[in-house]
């Protein structure tokens, strides 16, 4: 009992680590493929040869005296299971509001904008009591493929390569079944926007560190979650940057499983907290430094390849039959002899399964009891 109440007691200290965070721009993760939310990601990677494509939206209006300030953004990923512990991915922005059209008619959408290279690194379980976590990393360069760049209303990005790196860790309180039960995770990492210019240490640069946490609560046809993510900036960029004030952003978002490969996510971007404005020259007093909310929708499709066979179009149903689907005699058997998490998951079923077996000879013991008291024996 000890040790559970102590893994529990460190699950409970990420997430105040995590919230009591002073959140300042949100950085460079967004608008990722694989297994994750719409800024939160996960630890686990698909399986070898899977593939996920995600069509992204994003979008905001205001109504102005003058006309309807909108921004929009598109964008499509490809992320595909290279190994058990590695995933690749591609995200290219497709489309992208300019924002200031009113004032620089010139300048509407860009088409396309800019193209995101990730690496994941994942799959690492680890016990900390009776907890279940698992950590990987994400490596993530953003390349300037787009013309125009400190785009009003979007997070902030250079002219130069980007890279970000971050750890993620998740807790599953089902480890066998990640997606059927309550789980949370966390991001942290470092963001290098590579703006110093030539013959300048990259320390020079704009640079933040980023984080995020997310709690998901699945049921059968839907998953609740909820995001809190943003940035600490340990050198800002210059001061004509749009996106260089303090923001706090909160997302809920509500995940339907049409199928078992074929998902759709509806989401919010909330806007908790904006901070003083720095930029110079300022923006129009009647234009919002950030959107006050955003909506977000997420279409997340996952096709059988040439490497790895998944039901697709299954429907989403009671989660024993999902089990045998996804898991025959066979690989359930080198899940357990081969994979040292399915050992150490073993090892906290096991225990459980004491505890519960401990439990029922209790009841029937008592109810023994309360049938002979009746009886008269």
């Amino acid at each position: 009992m000890s040790t559970r109440r102590g893994g529990y007691g460190i699950v409970l200290s990420f997430v105040i680590v995590a919230l009591l965070v002073v959140s300042q721009p949100v950085g460079a993760t967004q608008f990722v493929g694989g297994k994750g939310l719409t800024i939160v990601q996960y630890p686990t990677c698909l399986p070898p040869g899977a593939l996920n494509l995600k069509v992204q939206s994003r979008g905001f209006a205001k109504n102005l005296d003058a006309f309807t300030l909108t921004n929009g953004t598109g964008a499509i990923s490809f992320h595909f299971g290279f190994s058990k512990h590695v995933e690749i991915g591609l995200t290219q922005i497709m489309y992208q509001d300019l924002n200031l059209s009113a004032i620089q008619p010139d300048q509407l959408e860009q088409i396309p904008d800019d193209t995101y290279l990730r690496v994941k690194v994942g799959n690492f379980p680890f016990t900390l009591g009776n907890a279940y976590f698992k950590f990987g990393l994400l490596n993530q360069l953003r390349y300037r493929t787009g013309v125009v760049d400190n785009i009003y209303l979007e997070p902030y990005v250079s002219n130069g390569i980007e890279w970000e790196i971050d750890a993620l860790i998740s807790y599953y309180s089902n480890p066998m079944y990640e997606d059927n039960a309550f789980s949370m995770h966390f991001n942290a990492g470092y963001l290098n926007h590579n703006d110093a210019g030539y013959g300048n240490s990259p320390f020079k640069a704009a640079q933040q560190f980023v984080y995020g946490a997310a709690f998901v609560y699945p049921t059968r046809f839907f998953d609740f979650a909820v995001e809190q993510h943003g940035g600490i900036y340990t050198n800002a960029p210059e001061e004509n940057i749009y996106s260089r004030e303090n923001n706090l952003w909160l997302t809920p978002s509500i995940n339907y499983k049409m199928f078992y490969g074929l998902n759709f996510l509806l989401g919010a971007d909330v806007l908790l907290y904006e901070g003083e404005d720095t930029t110079l020259p300022e923006i129009p007093e009647d234009f919002p430094n950030y959107p006050s909310w955003r909506v977000n929708g997420v279409l997340s499709f996952s096709p059988s390849t040439s490497f790895y066979r998944q039901p697709t179009f299954e429907r989403v149903s009671d989660p024993k039959s999902m089990r045998k689907l996804l898991r025959d005699r066979k690989s359930l058997f080198e899940w357990v002899v081969d994979d040292q998490e399915g050992l150490e998951y073993i090892d906290i079923e096991l225990e459980k399964i004491k505890a519960e077996r401990k439990k029922a000879e209790e009841d029937l013991e008592k109810l023994k009891q309360e049938l002979q008291s009746g009886t008269g024996q």
